[in-house]
């Protein structure tokens, strides 16, 4: 409450507002330029940004017509329609103790499991297994030379106890998963049957990331101009889509399954 009078309340109260006023009008200017500064930034990135996105788009298109051009036509073994994946994987669902015999018998433990696994992925061509096993096989010491012998379907530089398992695999990739009985015969006379049955198993699951594999790469040649003579799109998404969606999230419950029972019994 102003104790002095009213005019000298009055004078005060507009001696206030006046200096508010000159604050006003002299931070004015600072906030326009402000808001000026902001809009060009909003601007300059907006600029910015459309010719990062019309650089991308160029490259991209680059690129691609390079990859159409040399991309050759596709002649791997892929899965040919989603039928004979889900089978493949059902048998294992069905029957867990098939995983479960791979961890515990003796004769599937390197060096056998990877050379045998390299022989596959040879006979089927997938990239991406290919790159993934010859990793694992230089850790676990093979050396270049035996890695590509091994990929080319070759057992000079395996041993005589595990050559018939190896010579196996690659033949039963070869003949895309449909060995003849007498080839079946000798691999049970050489390990007795149920070593056999684990080998064909442990096969069969190479067998099965190696067309998964193919038909990604199917698709994508058909992208580039080059399809499958096999497949069709329809065939390749459903594949696809059923391996990422089903199988993918269904492969820890199978391992539960094939190596603790008890913990999913109980």
């Amino acid at each position: 409450m102003c104790t002095r009078g009213t005019s000298s309340c009055a004078m005060a109260k507009s001696g206030t507002i006046a200096s508010s006023s000159r604050d006003e009008a002299l931070s004015a200017p600072d906030t326009a330029r402000r808001e000026t500064d902001e809009m060009k930034g909003k601007k300059i990135l907006w600029v910015l940004g459309w010719a990062a996105g019309l650089a991308g788009a160029y490259w991209a298109a680059r690129a691609f017509r390079a990859a159409k051009a040399t991309c050759p036509p596709f002649r791997k073994r892929t899965y040919r329609n989603s039928r004979e994946l889900i089978a493949d994987f059902a048998d294992f669902w069905e029957h867990p103790e098939y995983l479960r015999a791979l961890r515990t018998n003796p004769l599937l433990q390197p060096p056998l499991t990877t050379e045998m696994m390299l022989a596959v992925t040879g006979a089927n061509g997938c990239r991406y297994c290919t790159a993934a096993h010859t990793q694992l096989a230089a850790r676990q010491g093979f050396n270049q030379e035996v890695i590509e012998s091994l990929l080319a379907g070759r057992v000079e530089h395996v041993t005589a106890e595990h050559a018939p398992a190896v010579f196996f695999a690659r033949q039963y990739a070869e003949l895309q998963g449909a060995p003849d009985s007498d080839l079946v015969k000798r691999l049970v006379e050489q390990y007795g049957e149920a070593n056999a049955r684990d080998i064909i198993n442990y096969v069969r699951l190479v067998m099965l990331a190696n067309l998964v594999g193919n038909t990604f790469d199917a698709f994508l040649s058909r992208l580039l101009g080059k399809p499958n003579p096999e497949t069709t799109w329809r065939d390749e998404l459903a594949i696809l889509s059923i391996f990422g969606l089903g199988i993918v999230p269904l492969a820890p419950i199978l391992a539960a399954r094939a190596f603790w029972p008890r913990a999913l019994a109980e």
